[in-house]
């Protein structure tokens, strides 16, 4: 009998810590791809220290590409495509991104998912006006040219929400 009690016991503590876990807000610090595929950004401590950031550091290019420019004609690599994004909970984040092709500045917010996705929301306004793309975290290597082989992220899976069609 003590046998069986102790089992439950220890099933019971191990069921308990498992929810504690899952509980706690997962970070968005790290490497992610982006939900159309076409960029990595790594998100960490802005600079400054006040929030978090995300940068370009890998784009997605088929082999002779040319790496593309951002709106005033420098390189996308190192374009600070999320701008200082403070927490409002511990596990959703809010601040700008940035559109590397327009300059055109958005609302966002963020968090890392029970599945381990980052959803990213950009919107204009209200929540209500915008698209949530739902970010994999990057695990490969990425150079210091910012070059990713397409081949590389060819398995990766992406996705958007409002449309249920996936990204471009």
């Amino acid at each position: 009998m003590r046998r069986i009690a102790l089992i439950v016991l220890t099933m019971t503590g191990m069921l308990w810590a498992s929810l504690a876990l899952a509980a706690l807000p997962r970070s968005p610090e790290g490497d992610w791809l982006t939900g159309r595929g076409g960029a990595v950004v790594r998100i960490a401590p802005c600079a400054g220290g006040t929030g978090l950031c995300g940068h370009i550091v890998g784009i997605v290019l088929d082999h002779g590409d040319a790496m593309p420019m951002d709106w005033q004609g420098r390189s996308q690599c190192g374009f600070e495509l999320i701008r200082p994004s403070v927490t409002r909970s511990g596990a959703e984040w809010h601040g700008r991104i940035v559109d590397p092709r327009n300059g055109r500045a958005y609302h966002a917010e963020f968090q890392v998912t029970r599945t381990g996705e980052l959803a990213l929301r950009g919107y204009l306004g209200l929540p209500v006006f915008g698209e949530t793309q739902h970010w994999m975290r990057y695990e490969g290597t990425v150079p210091r040219s910012c070059r990713i082989d397409r081949a590389q992220t060819a398995g990766s899976e992406v996705r958007t929400n409002n449309t249920g069609r996936p990204g471009q």
